[in-house]
């Protein structure tokens, strides 16, 4: 591909935050970046994970432009650093005003697409394509025959769920080896490997003039996957992510009770093993808020020991030489602060906070009987974590 023929201009201006806007561009434009108003006569550098031609991409590997002046003078307002796009795909930028990040945003290169034996462009905006379930697509020596019916549709393009081996969900997504393929689409006498799915790839573009594509989701992987077992921190779980316990818990409580409904543990509370109308659906309703959820409790995740709390308060109320950090604020209310844990009734609340607010007139406390303040302190504070309750 020669020279770029069109370019295409992206103002940079102070701190403006682009990472959810997506620059479409085409292979064989030049790219420039110019200053905006706000940064003009700033030292300004632009970065980006574009790679030299004839590299591979890097994600993390970033390197700087240079700026060009075409006019030879020091005018801001003409000069530009410039990328000549010619590889697809998609790519970051950012810019500095000396040491610190000032913006950044995303471009998306498109590819080039050919299909046919005369090579020829398929343009994007005329892609028609039909989504085959690769597991239901049965012994790879079926596929061209079940494949066809696209093509005789008007199809250009199929995409494939991932060919990989799934879990025992059996889900499309859920793979139990992301390097393997699919041994279902074996036969006993003949194994069905990736150079096989690929000559029947490079058939389809030539022959039918259909481009094939599948896409794989790792984070949909099979719990049995070698892979989470060998790295379970590459993976949502109750260590990395405290937050998903009550989910866990309210998550195992509905497969327990599934599990018994289908052993006819709740027939006399009208819910057969076979679940077929609405009246058993407000059964398992009435069960859930009667029976289930009083039981796992899930409100603890967000509460307050009250008792352990009130102890504390009291304790810092009769501490001898006590100091109140947090100045009386009538705009200040006590919260409460989830635990990053998630324990059960692991929550707390500024006792600081407390203090300010239950004893505005700190320095008058010591006129007080200390009786009196055990007695008001237990009963106040008491009241007001329980009304704050989640």
């Amino acid at each position: 591909m020669g020279h770029s023929e069109q370019i295409r201009i992206l103002l940079l201006n102070e701190m403006e935050k682009l990472e959810k806007t997506l620059f479409r561009l085409e292979q064989g434009f030049e790219l420039q970046f110019r200053l905006g108003p706000t940064l003009q006569g700033k030292a300004v550098t632009v970065h980006t994970n574009y790679p030299f031609p004839g590299e591979t991409f890097n994600r993390e590997k970033f390197r700087s432009l240079e700026w060009e002046n075409p006019s030879e003078r020091e005018d801001d307002s003409d000069k530009y650093c410039k990328l000549n796009l010619q590889q697809a795909g998609s790519f970051q930028y950012y810019f500095l005003q000396g040491n610190e990040k000032s913006g950044g945003g995303y471009i998306v290169v498109d590819p080039i697409l050919h299909v046919g034996a005369d090579n020829r462009v398929l343009p994007l905006d005329c892609i028609t394509h039909q989504t085959f379930l690769a597991k239901c697509l049965g012994p790879f020596d079926e596929w061209e025959s079940r494949l066809r019916v696209a093509k005789e549709s008007g199809y250009n393009m199929i995409h494939f769920t991932p060919l990989q081996t799934l879990g025992q969900s059996r889900s499309c997504y859920s793979l139990a080896d992301q390097l393997e393929l699919n041994p279902d689409f074996s036969r006993p006498n003949k194994k069905c490997t990736w150079k096989d799915v690929g000559q029947l790839v490079e058939k389809l573009k030539k022959e039918w003039s259909i481009l094939c594509i599948t896409d794989v989701v790792y984070n949909h992987t099979a719990t049995g996957s070698k892979w989470i077992q060998e790295h379970p921190e590459s993976a949502y779980n109750l260590v990395n992510s405290p937050h998903l316990k009550p989910a866990w818990v309210l998550d195992r409580a509905l497969w327990h009770l599934s599990c018994d409904i289908a052993d006819g543990k709740y027939k006399e509370k009208g819910v057969p093993a076979l679940v077929e109308n609405d009246h058993q659906m407000n059964c398992i309703r009435k069960i859930l808020w009667e029976d289930i959820f009083p039981k796992i409790q899930l409100w603890e995740f967000f509460q307050v020991d009250v008792y352990k709390a009130v102890e504390q308060f009291r304790g810092l109320l009769t501490q001898e030489n006590r100091k109140i950090t947090t100045k009386p604020d009538p705009e200040l209310h006590l919260k409460i602060i989830q635990d990053p844990e998630y324990r059960r009734l692991g929550c707390t609340v500024d006792m600081n906070i407390a203090l300010a607010t239950f004893v505005p007139l700190y320095l008058e406390i010591k006129s007080l009987e200390i009786q009196s303040l055990k007695k008001k302190s237990h009963v106040i504070f008491n009241l007001y974590i329980s009304e704050n309750e989640i």
